[in-house]
């Protein structure tokens, strides 16, 4: 017991010594500039989730190509004669329940 005592005292007194300024790049290696980590960078996925993602585009990817066109419009609408209503009545009619 009393070697713990001992032993708890003398770690509060230790100081530890100061990290070298070279330390973050021998550790982590040189700074990249941020749009060199985009252009060349990577993340890993898990091979279940990376073949779901493939299944759901090529899924998505089918969908779109086996849609069938738009029809084209029955008539095209030609606004180049529109004139405003010159005299305009309202009527308000309410609704019996």
């Amino acid at each position: 017991m009393d070697d713990d005592k001992k032993l708890s005292e003398l770690l509060k007194e230790w100081q530890l010594p100061a990290a070298p300024l070279s330390l973050d790049s021998r550790v982590l290696g040189p700074r990249r500039p941020w749009w060199k980590l985009l252009l060349t960078g990577s993340i890993r996925v898990p091979l279940p989730i990376a073949l779901a993602f493939a299944a759901a585009l090529l899924v998505l990817s089918v969908a779109l190509l086996r849609r069938p066109p738009a029809p084209p419009p029955a008539a095209a609408i030609n606004l180049a004669d529109f004139q405003p209503v010159k005299d305009m009545n309202v009527r308000v009619t309410r609704r019996s329940e």
